[in-house]
């Protein structure tokens, strides 16, 4: 959507002192899901509809009066009114009245694995549910059966938790790690895969990466690098802390070994909820597990089956739910449309250099920049104090700068706010 086009459409809803749309104060927020598909039926044609966006807007907790715009999404999602609600109703009635059969607007906790299953396109038993993807890298690196002398190869644009875990399989195991540098932006995704096939040696038995990386925010072409490190025998983890609710995740397609996700960023799922995906042949590559209820040769295995609250599951089955009612498709395209106004409006401020890539395939619903002689607090306090723009710095691979996340819950007014102080902050430098 051009610029144009967007402030038409934007002009003809009521806004706020600071910019942010108030229009969603007048739509209902759906108590089912059926109800949030009559509410989504409504608006008409969601392409180029800043109505149909609206109206999922309004079915998000975050307040809209706050003066405050959310545009971090990268590190924690917000979740929407159905998602939290099931929880609070869950943990009420278990408490109150514990007796009293399962409620019908709630689905099942049990529900969540074949939903999430479907989602990803893989089978039931080859997900274990985890707090995040720090855990689940944490599972795999430790529990992964190699030769001390197998090399772990990952890059310089992991998150902390997905390479600590492997300095922990080396103090542990002996197992070297090293690291690919990965500075400039890539131009295609064959120049990816090329820099990937040719870092690995002979020793490099387990290839860890990122299918979005959470600095730059690159967007790897992983079914490709997944065949071309399959093709010489290395097994690969991707970290998909940053893909799972905002881009199509085809897992099958794919083809990792192991895929971890952190699902309450994008997916919008309870805080502290993720899921560890194990390939069925590689069910017998990993050791450890709690080893309750039958599931010692499926992925179920790492999962605490013990006593426990069924809310965030019951919660995890909501959102698969609010996420299939919106469509992965329509997801993807609103993020990439926003991001790519985002990009372009970054990219015309005087002494910003963006380091996600233009292209689409290469890139999703975040943008990174810096200023050259400011670091990430240079830029991101003043943002976050004088702007009230909540935002999250670069800090891994010696990058310094901003990232912003252009969620469903975000609007093209709250960009032109992000794009508004961005250009006094690198005009004032300060």
């Amino acid at each position: 959507m051009s610029r144009t086009a967007v402030s038409s459409e934007k002009s003809k809803l009521r806004k706020t002192g600071n910019g942010a749309d108030t229009s969603t104060d007048e739509i209902p927020v759906a108590q089912s899901i059926d109800e949030l598909n009559t509410l989504l039926r409504k608006t008409g044609p969601a392409v180029d509809n800043e109505r149909f966006w609206q109206t999922v807007r309004a079915q998000f907790a975050l307040r809209s009066d706050s003066g405050n715009l959310y545009t971090n999404n990268g590190t924690i999602g917000i979740q929407p009114h159905l998602v939290l609600q099931s929880q609070l109703d869950v943990i009420r009635r278990s408490e109150v009245d514990p007796w009293s059969p399962w409620p019908s607007y709630c689905p099942s906790p049990q529900e969540a694995r074949p939903k999430l299953a479907a989602l990803l396109n893989v089978d039931a038993s080859e997900i274990a549910f985890t707090r995040n993807s720090t855990e689940s890298m944490n599972i795999v690196a430790i529990g992964l059966v190699l030769d001390p002398k197998d090399e772990i190869l990952t890059t310089t644009h992991e998150h902390h938790g997905g390479w600590s875990c492997w300095q922990n399989r080396n103090e542990q195991f002996g197992n070297p790690i090293r690291k690919m540098d990965l500075y400039d932006p890539p131009q295609d995704e064959d120049e990816l895969v090329r820099l990937f096939e040719a870092a690995i040696r002979p020793e490099t038995k387990v290839l860890s990466f990122c299918h979005v990386t959470c600095s730059t925010t690159w967007r790897y072409p992983v079914a490709k690098i997944c065949a071309m490190a399959r093709q010489r025998g290395i097994i690969t983890v991707v970290d998909g802390a940053q893909s799972v609710g905002m881009i199509p995740v085809d897992i099958r397609e794919i083809g990792s070994d192991f895929y971890v996700s952190s699902t309450h960023k994008w997916l919008f799922t309870p805080k502290g909820t993720g899921f560890l995906h194990i390939r069925q042949d590689m069910q017998d590559r990993m050791r450890g597990g709690y080893f309750t209820h039958g599931a010692l040769h499926t992925a179920g295995r790492f999962e605490n089956h013990a006593s426990q609250s069924p809310a965030p599951l019951v919660g995890f089955a909501m959102a698969v739910d609010f996420h299939q009612a919106i469509g992965t498709t329509l997801i993807e395209e609103r993020g990439a449309t926003m991001a790519g106004y985002l990009k372009k409006g970054l990219a015309a401020i005087p002494g910003v250099k963006l380091w996600t890539p233009m292209a689409p395939n290469l890139s999703a619903a975040m943008v990174s920049f810096s200023i050259p002689g400011m670091s990430s607090g240079d830029i991101g306090t003043p943002l976050r104090q004088r702007y009230k723009i909540d935002s999250r710095g670069l800090h891994e691979g010696g990058y310094h700068g901003l990232r912003l996340s252009c969620a469903i819950h975000n609007s093209y007014e709250e960009m032109n706010k992000v794009l508004e102080a961005i250009t006094e902050i690198a005009d004032k430098r300060c």
